[in-house]
C-alpha cells in the first residue's frame, strides 16, 4: 500500500491541468482528494480477501464504500467548481 503522500503527488500530477484554473486553491482541492480517496482505500484493503471464484461476501460493502467516496467526490466538485 502507498503512502499518503505518495498518494497526494499521484494525485497531484494526474489534476495538474486543474492548477491554472483553480489557482491559490489548488492545494486545498488536492488536499481534499487526497483525503477521500486515502480513506477509501484504508476502508478496502481492511475487507476481508476470499479466494478468486467463491461469491464475495464483502461486495456489499464494496459497493457501500464506493457510493460513499462517489458522493465525497461530487461535493467537492461543487465546491470547487470542477
Amino acid at each position: 500500500m502507498i503512502s499518503k503522500e505518495e498518494n497526494r503527488q499521484e494525485i497531484e500530477t494526474l489534476l495538474a491541468p486543474q492548477r491554472e484554473r483553480l489557482g491559490e486553491r489548488f492545494d486545498d482541492f488536492v488536499n481534499e482528494i487526497n483525503e477521500v480517496n486515502y480513506e477509501y482505500m484504508i476502508k478496502k484493503d481492511q475487507l476481508p480477501k476470499y479466494p478468486v471464484g467463491v461469491l464475495d461476501a464483502n461486495s456489499v460493502e464494496q459497493r457501500r464504500l464506493a457510493r460513499e467516496e462517489g458522493m465525497k467526490w461530487v461535493l467537492i466538485k461543487q465546491k470547487y467548481g470542477v
